[in-house]
């Protein structure tokens, strides 16, 4: 059951992360997308914090932790896997919209040490009618850990042309992040449709 929490709760700050930032974007000035990270990390921080001690000093203890791991370094690394016409023989495109179809995601290792470097990949498809020479693509990847809670890896928009894509984004675990499992979640959007999958991290 404490998983199943774990996982739900995942689910729902991803929504938060992407929406909720853009809502109080007209309150507060996000000057980079570090420190919309930084913000989020804060905020989530303090939610995942008062739910799992109860408490207001738990709360603000996941804020602190949520900020100071907000933003990651790391790299991508990008290739194109499959065309447009061999897009086209897997998905059907049955009407004039933007169609986005997220295949996988991976972890590489999936048990990594503190200090060490982690892949995180995702292969996903994009497709519309042919007269669209490219499409605007917004990758966000996020790492859930139960005693720091809510963290963002990386966001970046990318301009892809049609076909399928494996993305991958390299970083550096923090030495000090707290071991234990982990969930990383990656959300892959267009301009009309959003689409999120999971992968696990045991970091010892």
């Amino acid at each position: 059951m404490k998983k199943f929490i774990t996982i739900l709760t995942v689910f729902l700050l991803s929504i938060f992360q992407l929406n909720g930032c853009a809502s109080v974007k007209s309150q507060l000035d996000f000057h980079t997308k570090e420190d919309k990270g930084i913000f989020g990390g804060g905020l989530s921080g303090v939610v995942i914090g008062g739910i799992a001690s109860g408490n207001v000093f738990g709360a603000l203890l996941g804020g602190m932790v949520g900020t100071a791991l907000g933003a990651f370094i790391g790299q991508y690394l990008d290739k194109k896997v499959a065309s447009r016409e061999d897009a086209l023989l897997k998905y059907a495109l049955r009407d004039d919209g933007k169609k986005l179809f997220v295949e996988n995601s991976t972890t590489v290792p999936a048990t990594a040490a503190t200090g060490s470097a982690v892949n995180v990949g995702v292969q996903y498809t994009v497709l519309a009618p042919a007269y669209i020479k490219q499409i605007k693509i917004t990758e966000t990847r996020m790492l859930f850990n139960e005693k720091e809670g809510w963290m963002k890896l990386a966001e970046r928009q990318v301009a892809r042309t049609q076909g399928t894509y494996s993305s991958v984004f390299s970083f550096t675990l923090p030495k000090r992040i707290s071991k234990g499992d982990a969930v990383i979640v990656t959300i892959i959007s267009n301009d009309k449709q959003t689409e999120k999958t999971l992968s696990f991290l045991k970091i010892i």
